[in-house]
């Protein structure tokens, strides 16, 4: 595979290793940095804009290579980082992959060895961008979702629809978690407030009342009645809007105080749904509820400054 185009940063204290790995990615035609602990990785990490993949140590004086790792996964989530252990060390590599590693190197190693781990972690990176890719050119996208509420990760769900809108080129990565916010509130509502029936005057902010709220909702998740509705999701995506429709089993509640008559949320502090509303209110265009209650419209139209490209 080509290299010429590939930014590699190479972080171990011992400088023998440093340079070995580093002359020898450079035969290659790879664009190499080197760092002699995590503390100025972390330093390039933050700086350079241009960066393909990361070799690291795991065992390194003060920060440690899974210190890195951590970092790394917080701070450039897109690029992967390939960890370098001993074999006294190699169930360190095997959690490190765990949490975020793409892929890990035991010393003693062949040259050959690290470079097919690279290149092979490099080859998935690219395929995975052009997964990504093909969402610019779609002209509309629709999803739908029947999950159980004791099944149902709100996050999960939020962040996959959130980058789907980020994709797409919907939206711009700075905007990105606003929409998953917004995805998530109305989720949550659905969940605790709709299937769940938990009352929002529970939801204090003193601790007695934070773990009386959660010992219920973990108490009714158990539970068939509640733990086994359903909330159904809808989501459809067009280059200039999307739509998005949660429904919940749960009783419903009157809305009719809450939504003004253009589709949007009153100014006024909600009690019940209030947190949500809130946020939702300063992110999407319009909102609408079902007669009964138990199911939201949210629509987001995008901006025509800037228009999608595709």
């Amino acid at each position: 595979m080509s290299t010429a185009k590939y930014n590699l940063l190479i972080v171990d204290d011992e400088p023998s290793i440093r340079k070995l790995l580093s002359d020898y990615f450079d035969s290659l035609e790879y664009k190499v940095r080197t760092a002699e602990n995590a503390e100025e990785a972390m330093k390039l990490i933050t700086t350079n804009e241009i960066l393909d993949i990361i070799i690291s140590d795991i065992d390194m004086p003060g920060m440690s290579g899974i210190d890195l790792l951590r970092f790394s996964r917080e701070t450039r989530v897109d690029v992967p980082v390939v960890m370098i252990t001993g074999l006294k060390t190699l169930e360190y590599a095997i959690s490190a992959v765990k949490y975020g590693a793409q892929d890990y190197i035991t010393k003693p190693f062949e040259l050959s060895d690290v470079r097919k781990v690279v290149e092979k972690v490099l080859r998935y990176r690219k395929y995975s961008k052009k997964q990504n890719e093909l969402y610019t050119y779609a002209q509309s996208l629709s999803v739908n979702f029947e999950i159980p509420t004791d099944e149902i990760d709100a996050g999960v769900v939020s962040n996959y629809l959130a980058k789907m809108l980020l994709n797409s080129g919907f939206c711009h990565q700075e905007d990105y978690h606003q929409y998953y916010v917004a995805i998530m509130e109305t989720l949550i509502n659905s969940i605790e407030h709709g299937n769940l029936e938990l009352p929002s005057s529970m939801k204090g902010t003193d601790f007695d009342q934070i773990m009386a709220f959660e010992e219920l909702r973990e108490e009714r998740i158990q539970t068939e009645h509640y733990g086994k509705r359903k909330v159904r999701i809808g989501f459809q995506l067009s280059p200039m809007r999307f739509t998005l429709t949660i429904s919940d089993e749960g009783p419903g509640f009157d809305w009719k105080s809450y939504i003004a008559d253009d589709n949007q949320i009153f100014d006024a502090d909600t009690k019940p749904h209030g947190r949500g509303f809130m946020l939702i209110k300063h992110i999407i265009d319009e909102v609408y509820f079902n007669a009964a209650g138990n199911s939201i419209t949210l629509i987001k139209e995008k901006e025509e400054s800037d228009p999608l490209t595709i």
